[in-house]
């Protein structure tokens, strides 16, 4: 496949001096207050003051540090006082520093301004409609300042953070223990405390080899200033997925980690983003991305021969799902117009298959399979209520989960009996898993008064469509280990 924009993506441009010319003006807050912060919370924002509030909030109740911390809001809406403005005179808290930029500076631009303008030696970029758990501070601070960090080779520029996805219909529980003691689906999967310092260095091969490019800079994610103002900041010119490139570009000279549990929580709307013209920018850019990574050299281009199609559905099903929240659903028709992956088969599909399995083999070393089984203990008392009750137990699911979970009950709970993997596609319903057989959901309509479903995905979106599917046949008896 040709790709239709020849970007070098590894180029590097001072993106800050482009926009010296525009101003930046100290609208609200002292400077004096905290005066030399760690950590700088930047917020850009435009408009929306009424999705600001309940983020500003959620940083506000950032359990307490030994290190000084501020928060930095750069709002691209120039004129006179607006709804942003009066929302921050109305929290009257002195640790928030409100800015306005003298003309409108584009997203990106607002972003580099934002680390411009920010003290703290690190920052933590949030969106105006994100939150963050409240040992957000806490938990990054300690990373940060960890003997694992600071003896690494090489400098920590990045830490993506892991999120869970919500909308504006559902309420999210930011204290850690309260949702765990209550069995809420967000904030409870982290690793256990002897893998917590356990750090994931995403590098442009790995990115290569599982379609990984980085993290949108976005629910807190952890920037080291003087790194990014170096580098240039976020270009524009790198497309509609630059600041997701971001962390690849950084990966190739510095430290770039995954944080080791979930810290923010990202809010999915029907907005500009979402809209169909949005979504199918972003699966052409993402294509392009990866067309230029597998021209990298002989074995990424080998890779490439063997992954494209497979890894460029998948990027398909995500995009299509990226759209339910807007008025615009994305088909996957239109999405093939711009690239169509075929179907993967014979030696392709087992190289494949071979290269992602040793992937897999790493990926649950590193911590995988210590966050499933938090989730199993977080449900652990309804699933051992079930096993008494000599219910008969199926896993809704059949990928790496599932190959996770099985083993773990059955060695946690010795009377349980797991009849079967379901799945929903017909077409899916072969083979077994750990002498599990997997079927279809529809098979085990007829036993619904004597079975426990439990719903095996580690992505809050499948889990909210199994959840759909188990209503529409009346499978009321449910533990979502999400």
């Amino acid at each position: 496949m040709k790709r239709r924009y020849k970007i070098d993506y590894n180029q590097k441009v001072d993106c800050f001096a482009q926009l010296n010319h525009i101003k930046t003006d100290l609208i609200y807050g002292d400077l004096s207050f905290v005066t030399k912060p760690f950590i700088s919370y930047v917020i850009p924002v435009y408009r929306r003051a009424d999705l600001l509030e309940k983020t500003l909030e959620s940083v506000l109740q950032q359990k307490k540090v030994d290190f000084e911390w501020d928060i930095v809001v750069v709002d691209n809406e120039s004129g006179g006082e607006n709804d942003t403005e009066k929302l921050i005179r109305k929290l009257k808290n002195a640790r928030i520093l409100y800015y306005r930029n003298q003309e409108n500076i584009g997203v990106d631009g607002n972003y580099n301004r934002c680390i411009e303008t920010a003290r703290g030696k690190w920052i933590a970029m949030l969106h105006g409609d994100d939150l963050i758990m409240n040992d957000h501070l806490y938990e990054m601070g300690k990373l940060i300042r960890s003997k694992d960090v600071r003896k690494k080779r090489y400098p920590l520029a990045y830490i993506c953070q892991r999120y869970l996805e919500f909308s504006d219909e559902e309420e999210v529980q930011l204290d850690r223990a309260l949702a765990a003691q209550t069995n809420k689906k967000l904030g409870v999967m982290f690793l256990k405390d002897d893998k917590r310092k356990k750090l994931m260095r995403e590098s442009q091969r790995k990115g290569i080899l599982t379609g990984f490019f980085g993290a949108v800079p976005s629910f807190g994610t952890i920037m080291n200033r003087k790194i990014m103002i170096q580098e240039g900041g976020f270009n524009k010119d790198l497309g509609i997925c630059e600041d997701i490139i971001t962390p690849y570009k950084l990966a190739g000279k510095y430290g770039v980690y995954m944080a080791p549990k979930i810290m923010g929580y990202y809010r999915f709307q029907n907005n500009e983003s979402m809209k169909k013209a949005t979504v199918l920018k972003i699966y052409a850019a993402m294509v392009d991305f990866r067309e230029y990574m597998y021209s990298k050299n002989i074995w990424a281009g080998i890779w490439g021969k063997i992954a494209r199609d497979l890894l460029n559905k998948n990027l398909q099903n995500y995009c299509v799902g990226l759209s339910r929240y807007s008025d615009e659903k994305v088909k996957e028709r239109e999405l093939n117009a711009i690239y169509q992956p075929k179907k993967t088969r014979g030696l392709k599909l087992l190289a494949f298959r071979a290269v992602m399995g040793c992937f897999n083999i790493v990926h649950h070393s590193g911590g995988y399979c210590e966050m499933i089984e938090n989730l199993v203990e977080i449900q652990e008392e309804n699933i051992r209520n079930a096993v008494d009750k000599g219910e008969k137990i199926v896993i809704y699911g059949a990928g790496g989960v599932s190959k996770v979970v099985i083993p773990l009950l059955k060695s946690r709970y010795k009377k349980i009996q797991i009849i079967s993997c379901v799945v929903s596609n017909p077409k899916d319903a072969h083979g077994n898993i750990k002498g599990i057989p997997i079927c279809c959901i529809d098979d085990i309509e007829s036993k619904k008064d004597r079975i426990t479903v439990i719903t095996a995905t580690e992505i809050w979106q499948y889990q909210s469509e199994m959840n759909a599917v188990l209503k529409s046949k009346g499978l009321k008896s449910v533990i979502n280990l999400l």
